[in-house]
């Protein structure tokens, strides 16, 4: 499988995603580690985490949220 390419101005990290897609931080941050709604993005490659810090793509983000 393919892995996705997207430009570096559609991946956020989880708080300038926060803010640029209008969701509190703290719902997001929960979405990506406690409740798991973000398990197809990620096993997609559109969302990751690298060390301490969840990277986001708008895509997932349109996904999970319908925006």
């Amino acid at each position: 499988m393919e892995k996705p390419h997207f430009a570096l101005d559609d991946i956020f990290t989880a708080s300038t995603a926060a803010k640029h897609f209008q969701i509190p931080y703290s719902t997001l941050k929960d979405d990506l580690t406690r409740r798991n709604k973000f398990e197809e993005q990620i096993n997609k490659g559109l969302v990751k985490k690298e060390g301490r810090v969840w990277l986001v793509t708008g895509q997932a983000i349109k996904e999970v949220y319908k925006k």
